[in-house]
């Protein structure tokens, strides 16, 4: 009986969690597309706009995306102005990425594309208490499957959004 439980557990949050990853990157293809860029174009920009000079291997970790990902994603955006390449001056065999003016003001123009995500206007309804619980659910979750480093890039960059509003260009 308590593997069927499990099964059941397993089954419920499964569909749960991937009907709202489905969702949410709907609605963040949706932005990004208002500004010619892939869901992951832009999340290559954020992270860059936070680790700008990462190494491949480093966005692959953070964007969770296997490195032969991200190289060709970086390819594909620096001929189009976003990204840069440039040898490390320690390490020959390594390259680090580095966001552009261009990339700098289209990642400044996907702060326009907020309104398409209804998850947003959803976490306003709730209590800040219920808020607070999911997410603590959902470190621990990522924590585990993902790893502190992952987590910690999390919230380094939150923080960096509070303490660094030019960064965003709010007032």
């Amino acid at each position: 009986m308590e593997q069927l439980e499990n099964y059941r557990k397993l089954h419920v949050l499964l569909n749960l969690i991937r009907g709202l990853y489905k969702a949410l990157d709907n609605d963040w293809r949706k932005a990004a597309a208002e500004v010619g860029l892939t869901p992951c174009q832009q999340h290559l920009l954020w992270i860059l706009s936070f680790k700008n000079g990462s190494t491949l291997t480093e966005l692959s970790e953070i964007g969770v995306w296997h490195v032969s990902t991200v190289m060709s994603m970086v390819e594909r955006m620096e001929r189009n102005g976003l990204v840069s390449k440039e040898v490390d001056s320690n390490d020959a065999r390594t390259k680090r990425i580095f966001i552009t003016e261009k990339g700098r003001r289209v990642r400044q123009e996907t702060l326009k594309g907020e309104g398409h995500f209804r998850l947003l206007a959803l976490l306003n309804n709730m209590k800040e208490k219920e808020v607070e619980e999911g997410t603590k659910i959902l470190q621990y979750l990522v924590s585990e499957l993902l790893g502190e480093r992952f987590l910690e890039f999390v919230h380094t960059s939150a923080e960096q959004i509070l303490n660094n509003k030019e960064n965003l260009a709010l007032e």
